[in-house]
């Protein structure tokens, strides 16, 4: 029962352990509701019917959001099981692409997708050489590279990459300062490019009790910082970048999620309950735990859907470049 009274720690004090200890729990769901290994919302346009085809779709529109086809060394960070750049990378396959992921189990799955590709030294910073994890065979068609690492100290040399991609991780970095600061040292002054992809709130200097009035229980299960739109332009601004492009994709994101949840949410806990039931964690507390939690995403995701028609949140692409 200790994962019971952990799960509203995770919620409510949300540091960088708390965030990893949701992800552990939660993502072997996602991963069995979706089918899939990418950790994003998705993209969701007129034709799209399922997450895999959404997910799929974001990843594609980053890559040209982007520019990925004038860049050679990317960094994705926060980069969970490092599909979104499997994906790039048969795009792009000029691409040098390293994930950096502060989360290590998810790290471990990581390595067994892309395994065969390589690290180029030549990029990584020689102090920071121990959060190297990289796989052990090489390839000459992933050339994708893992890192164990934090956001707020990336271990790469000045002015190494052409582009720091944070997508649908960034709401998570505590403070983002932090990790803005460091993508402007080690991306290339010339052409390198910041890409943020993430949920956003659209208002601004709200108190804590505007905030839960107009979000409600999304204001507690949303497990992210819940940054302005306006704060994130400012610090990005003030730490020396200029923006050069912004996209808000919020329709196409939350409510058509909230309702393929809603549509196939039967068929989705029958799916994880029979696994349950075959797998070793079929004991009655883990069950009501699941349960419980479930019906916490389901009312989540209806409220995600009706704050965003309502125009609470959104959900944005961010381009900046260093000035």
């Amino acid at each position: 029962m200790k994962e019971s009274f952990g799960v509203p720690l995770w919620i409510f004090r949300r540091n960088e352990s708390d965030i990893i200890n949701c992800y552990n729990f939660l993502t072997p769901f996602v991963v069995r509701a979706t089918g899939g290994t990418m950790l994003n919302f998705g993209y969701w346009g007129e034709k799209t019917i399922n997450p895999n085809e959404a997910q799929i779709d974001l990843c594609k529109i980053v890559g040209e959001f982007a520019q990925f086809q004038s860049a050679k060394n990317i960094v994705d960070i926060g980069s969970g099981f490092s599909a979104p750049a499997l994906y790039w990378n048969s795009v792009y396959k000029h691409l040098n692409t390293i994930c950096l992921n502060v989360n290590f189990l998810q790290l471990k799955r990581a390595i067994g997708l892309v395994k065969g590709s390589k690290t180029d030294n030549n990029l990584i910073n020689s102090e920071s050489n121990h959060l190297a994890l990289s796989c052990v065979n090489q390839s000459k068609t992933n050339n994708i590279s893992v890192l164990n690492g934090t956001a707020k100290q990336l271990p790469f040399k000045d002015q190494s990459i052409d582009r720091v991609i944070a997508l649908e991780s960034a709401q998570h970095f505590r403070p983002l300062i932090q990790f803005i600061q460091e993508s402007r040292r080690i991306l290339n002054y010339e052409d390198g490019l910041l890409i943020l992809v993430l949920p956003v709130l659209t208002t601004t200097t709200i108190s804590k009790f505007e905030e839960i009035k107009r979000l409600g229980l999304l204001s507690f299960t949303w497990a992210s910082e819940h940054y302005e739109f306006e704060f994130i332009k400012s610090l990005i601004k003030n730490s020396g970048f200029r923006i050069i492009d912004i996209r808000h994709i919020g329709n196409n994101v939350y409510r058509p999620v909230a309702d393929y949840y809603a549509k196939n949410r039967h068929r989705i806990k029958e799916t994880l309950l029979s696994e349950m039931i075959c797998s070793s964690i079929s004991q009655y507390p883990k069950r009501l735990l699941f349960k419980l939690s479930e019906h916490l995403i389901y009312r989540s995701a209806l409220k995600m859907k009706d704050v965003s028609q309502k125009g609470y949140i959104d959900y944005v692409l961010i381009k900046a470049k260093i000035s």
